[in-house]
C-alpha cells in the first residue's frame, strides 16, 4: 500500500543518479535489475555504473508522445533490459528523426510511476488520497464486471461511459475500447485534447473510411516557396518533422509565421505577425477577400475541385438536388450501419449559359458565380455565397480587429498567392472557443487561392497531410463487431458532465454510473480540473487503464496496470506515410498487459465472447481487413515482416482531379451543406452562419478588443489571456515526472511580458499566483519581451503534484464551442500577483 501522494513530494533526482541514467541512455552502462521489485524498491533508478559485456538485441520501436512524430527507433535490449534507444538506420536521411523523448524511453520504461499490478483505492479513503491496495487481476475483472452488469441490469448500456482519445495513442491497438464500448451500448467519450480545428477539417476534408485528416505527403513541403506556419510553434512541439521544414528553408523557402508569440519558431522565420490573439479567422477572411477582389482567386481550380459551382437553395441553404428536377435517385451501396442501401441524388450546376442545370460532373464549364431562379427555385451557387461573406472583410476593418496593418495583410495575401504556398497549421486555433471558425476560414483561404491540389501546397502541420493514419483502415469492423446494438452514444469530454448532471442526453435518458478512461489523463490535461474531478465524484466506480500513475489513475478507485509501447506488437500508421511495425522489445513487465488483451477480459467478463475474445493478431487483421489495404499489400504478416511500409503513394498530393478531396462531394467544402453538431444533443446552431467561414469571437479570453468588438466585461476583472505551451522536454503529461527533464526544468513557470510584470511589481524568478474565479496556483515567472503585453504563458505538461500550490487547469474553462466541442484552454482570463 502506497502513502497519500503530497504536493510538497517534488520530483527530485541527485546529481549522480542523474549521471548514471545519462550513462545508461548512451550505452554505456545496463539498467540493471529495475523492474517488477515492489514499489518502494524502485523509487531511484538502479545502480548503473557498472557497465555490462554483452551484445544488445535491437527491436523497432516507435515513438507515440503526441507530437505528431511516430518517429522510429532503434531499442536496444540487453540482459533482458531495454537499455537505450538510438537513430534507426533509414534509406531517407530526413525520416531518421529522435528527439531527447524518444531518447528517454528506457527510463520511462522503468520508472516508479509505472503501475505494476492492479490496485483498488481503499475503501472509506477518498479518490485522489493516494491509499491503494494490491488486487489481483482477477478480483480487478470479476469486481467491475460485476458492477457494470448491476447498472446495465438497472440503467442500460449508458450507464457506462468509456473514454478514448488522449495522447500518446497513434496505434490501432487503441480502437478495442470502443469496440468494447460499442458492444456495451455505452457512452462513448472523446477525450481528445485538440479538436475543434481537427473535426472542422474532418467535415470537410475526409471521410469515415480514409485518413480522417488529408493533404500532401509529408516530404512535399520540399516543394513549398512559402511556408505560412500559423498558430504552430513547429521547432518545439512539432520537432519531429522540423527537419524537413529545415531543409526547406535552407534550399530558400519563405517562412512566414502568424502568432501572437514570439515563439522560437518565430525566431526564425522570414516574416513574423504578432496577431491579436483569437483573431486569426478575421485574417483569413480578408486575405481570401483581397485575393478575389484583386482577381487573384484560381478559378478553374474552384470550378474543378471544389463546391464553388453547386447551386444552393436560399429556402433551405441545401443544395439543389436532380431529384428536384424530375431525375430520379440512384440505389447506392448499403450502409453497414443501418443495412439499407443508400440514395444517389447528385447536386446540382449551371451551365455556362447560364440556362440549364444539370448534375455536378456531368459538364465540364459549369458557371461558379451567378443566382438563378429554376423552376421557381431561387439559388446561389456556393461561390457567390463565399464571395458576399468574405466580402464584408476589407484590409482596413481586419486590420483594425487583427492589430496587423492593412498592408501587411496585403502582403500576406500576395505571398501567399505567389505560391505554391503550405499553409501550416497546429493545435493553437483548437484551443480557443472559435477555434473550429478559424480553420473553416483558413481552409476556404487555401482553396480560393488554388494552393491546394499543387505540390508545395495545401494544409500541413498536425491538421494535414496525407499520413494520419492508413487508408482504407477498416474503422467500421474495428468500432462495429458483429452483434453491436448501437444503443450508444457519443459525445466529448466537455460535454459530459452535463450528462452526469442532468441525467439526460437531449430527450434522451441516461445515467452514468461508471467511467472507464483510457488512453488518455483528463484529470490532468482538460480544462477545467475541479469540474472533471467533481463528476468523477458523482459516478460509483471509475476505472484508469494507463502505465504510470497519472492524476487521472490517482483519482480513480480501480487502476489497471497498461503495457508499455514497447512491450507490445501494433502498427503505427499516424503521423507518417508509413505502416510501421512496433516489435515486442521486452514482454509486458510485473502483471501488465495490452489493452488488447484488457479489453478482451472486461468483454469475455461481460458476456461478449464472440465480439471481443481477441488477441493482439486477430485484432490487427480486423483494423486491415479492407480491399484498400489489400490492394496496397497491407496485411498483418508484410507489416511484421517488413516493419516500415509505405501506406501512401510517393510524392502524393491531395485535393486535386486525381486525388479529390474525400468528402460527400468529393469535393473542398468551404460550404457546409448539413450544420450539425459534432455531437448532437438537440442544441440549436445558427447553421446560416455556420455554413460559410465567419468570424468569431473566442468564449472568454477577448481581453484586448478593440473598437468594433470591444472587451468582455470580465476583462475588467482578470486582464490577463492565459495561454499554455508543450514545452520542449514534455510535450504532454506522460513525460511529467521525467528525472532527466527536470534538471533542465525543474517547476511549472509563467512567462510574463516585461510591461505586465512591471505593472504588477513582479521580478524575475519571483513566485507569483496566478487566478481567477475557478483557481489559483503557484508559478515561478520568467520575463519574457517576445509575449505582447496582456498574455502570459504557462507549461500543459506537469502532474498535480510538481506544482508548489494549485493547478494550471484548475483555472481554465469547461466551456466549449457546440459546433465542434472541443476543450479551450486558451480561452482563460487571469490576473497575476506576487505570492
Amino acid at each position: 500500500m502506497s502513502r497519500a501522494v503530497e504536493k510538497s513530494d517534488r520530483f527530485e533526482l541527485g546529481r549522480r543518479a542523474f549521471l548514471q541514467g545519462s550513462a545508461a541512455t548512451l550505452g554505456i552502462a545496463a539498467l540493471g535489475s529495475a523492474g517488477c521489485a515492489p514499489r518502494e524498491e524502485i523509487e531511484s533508478l538502479p545502480d548503473t555504473s557498472e557497465p555490462v559485456d554483452e551484445e544488445d538485441e535491437i527491436f523497432q520501436g516507435v515513438c507515440r508522445g503526441n507530437c505528431g512524430g511516430g518517429c522510429r527507433m532503434n531499442v536496444h535490449v540487453r540482459g533482458g533490459k531495454i537499455v537505450k534507444t538510438s537513430k534507426i538506420d533509414a534509406d531517407d536521411e530526413l525520416d531518421t528523426r529522435i528527439c531527447q523523448k524518444g531518447l528517454s524511453h528506457a527510463q520511462r520504461v522503468y520508472a516508479p510511476e509505472r503501475v505494476q499490478y492492479p490496485l483498488r483505492r481503499v475503501d472509506g479513503t477518498p479518490r485522489g488520497g493516494g491509499e491503494w491496495e494490491r488486487i489481483s487481476w482477477d478480483e480487478a475483472i470479476e469486481e467491475i464486471a460485476t458492477k457494470w452488469q448491476d447498472y446495465i441490469a438497472e440503467y442500460g448500456g449508458t450507464s457506462i461511459g468509456v473514454a478514448r482519445g488522449g495522447a500518446g495513442t497513434y496505434s490501432y491497438n487503441q480502437y478495442i475500447y470502443t469496440r468494447l464500448a460499442n458492444m456495451i451500448g455505452a457512452v462513448t467519450i472523446e477525450t481528445g485534447y485538440d479538436m475543434a480545428g481537427l473535426e472542422m477539417a474532418d467535415a470537410m476534408t475526409a471521410s469515415f473510411t480514409a485518413p480522417y485528416l488529408a493533404g500532401n505527403d509529408v516530404q512535399d513541403v520540399l516543394n513549398s516557396k512559402n511556408i505560412f506556419t500559423w498558430a504552430r510553434n513547429s521547432t518545439v512541439a512539432g520537432l519531429p518533422n522540423q527537419s524537413y521544414i529545415n531543409t526547406a528553408v535552407a534550399n530558400g523557402t519563405k517562412r512566414i509565421v502568424i502568432d501572437p508569440v514570439y515563439t522560437p519558431t518565430a525566431a526564425h522565420a522570414d516574416l513574423w505577425i504578432p496577431i491579436r490573439p483569437a483573431t486569426d479567422g478575421a485574417l483569413a477572411l480578408a486575405m481570401t477577400n483581397y485575393i478575389i477582389a484583386n482577381g487573384l482567386a484560381d478559378d478553374e481550380y474552384l470550378r474543378d475541385c471544389t463546391v464553388a459551382p453547386l447551386l444552393v437553395k436560399e429556402s433551405d441553404g441545401k443544395y439543389l438536388r436532380m431529384s428536384e428536377l424530375g431525375v430520379e435517385p440512384e440505389e447506392g451501396p448499403i450502409n453497414p450501419m443501418t443495412g439499407q442501401p443508400t440514395v444517389i441524388d447528385p447536386p446540382a450546376v449551371m451551365s455556362s449559359d447560364g440556362q440549364t442545370a444539370v448534375a455536378v460532373n456531368t459538364i465540364a464549364d459549369p458557371l461558379i458565380r451567378g443566382s438563378f431562379d429554376i423552376d421557381g427555385i431561387k439559388v446561389n451557387t456556393a461561390y457567390e455565397m463565399l464571395v458576399a461573406r468574405v466580402s464584408e472583410w476589407s484590409l482596413e476593418r481586419a486590420a483594425s480587429v487583427c492589430d496587423v496593418p492593412a498592408e501587411k495583410i496585403a502582403e500576406l495575401a500576395n505571398l501567399y498567392v505567389d505560391g505554391p504556398s503550405l499553409i501550416e497549421i497546429g493545435f493553437g486555433n483548437d484551443h480557443w472557443g472559435n477555434g473550429a471558425s478559424v480553420t473553416h476560414c483558413q481552409l476556404t483561404l487555401a482553396m480560393v487561392a488554388g494552393q491546394y491540389g499543387l505540390a508545395g501546397g495545401g494544409i500541413g502541420g498536425v491538421q494535414g497531410n496525407s499520413t494520419n493514419g492508413i487508408p482504407g483502415a477498416n474503422f467500421l469492423g474495428m468500432y462495429y463487431p458483429e452483434g453491436a446494438p448501437f444503443t450508444g452514444i457519443s459525445t466529448s469530454l466537455a460535454d459530459f458532465h452535463q450528462i452526469v448532471d442532468e441525467g439526460k442526453y437531449g430527450d434522451r435518458e441516461v445515467v452514468v454510473k461508471s467511467l472507464l478512461v483510457t488512453t488518455g489523463n483528463p484529470v490532468a490535461c482538460s480544462p477545467d480540473r475541479e469540474r472533471i474531478k467533481k463528476t468523477f465524484d458523482a459516478l460509483d466506480l471509475v476505472i484508469c487503464v494507463d502505465w504510470l500513475m497519472t492524476d487521472t489513475a490517482n483519482y480513480s478507485d480501480i487502476v489497471l496496470p497498461a503495457a508499455h509501447w514497447f512491450e507490445i506488437e501494433t502498427i503505427n500508421a499516424c503521423p507518417t506515410p508509413y505502416a510501421d511495425f512496433q516489435e515486442m522489445c521486452i514482454p509486458p513487465q510485473c502483471e501488465c498487459k495490452s489493452d488488447i488483451d484488457i479489453a478482451a477480459l472486461l468483454g469475455v467478463a461481460l458476456g461478449y465472447k464472440d465480439a471481443m475474445d481477441l488477441d493482439t493478431e486477430a485484432f490487427h487483421k480486423i483494423a486491415l481487413d479492407s480491399d484498400l489495404c489489400r490492394e496496397a499489400g497491407l496485411t498483418w504478416e508484410s507489416i511484421k515482416e517488413q516493419k516500415h511500409l509505405r501506406h501512401a503513394p510517393e510524392a502524393y498530393v491531395y485535393g486535386n482531379r486525381e486525388n479529390p478531396f474525400l468528402t460527400a462531394t468529393g469535393r473542398g467544402q468551404f460550404y457546409i451543406e448539413d450544420v450539425k453538431p459534432r455531437f448532437d444533443h438537440g442544441q440549436s446552431l445558427d447553421a446560416a452562419t455556420l455554413a460559410l467561414p465567419s468570424f468569431q469571437l473566442p468564449d472568454e479570453a477577448w481581453a484586448e478588443g478593440c473598437d468594433e468588438f470591444p472587451k468582455y466585461e470580465l476583462a475588467n476583472k482578470y486582464p490577463l489571456t492565459l495561454m499554455s505551451q508543450r514545452d520542449k522536454f514534455k510535450v504532454h503529461t506522460t513525460f511529467a515526472p521525467h528525472p532527466w527533464f527536470l534538471e533542465l526544468q525543474p517547476e511549472p513557470t509563467l512567462r510574463i511580458s516585461p510591461v505586465d510584470a512591471e505593472l504588477r511589481g513582479i521580478k524575475e524568478d519571483d513566485y507569483v499566483r496566478v487566478r481567477n474565479d475557478r483557481g489559483a496556483c503557484k508559478l515561478k515567472a520568467h520575463m519574457d519581451a517576445g509575449l505582447r503585453p496582456g498574455i502570459v504563458l504557462t507549461e500543459h505538461t506537469w502532474a498535480d503534484n510538481q506544482y508548489l500550490d494549485g493547478n494550471y487547469t484548475a483555472l481554465t474553462s469547461c466551456v466549449t464551442e457546440q459546433f465542434k466541442p472541443a476543450p479551450h484552454p486558451f480561452d482563460t482570463l487571469v490576473e497575476v500577483e506576487l505570492w
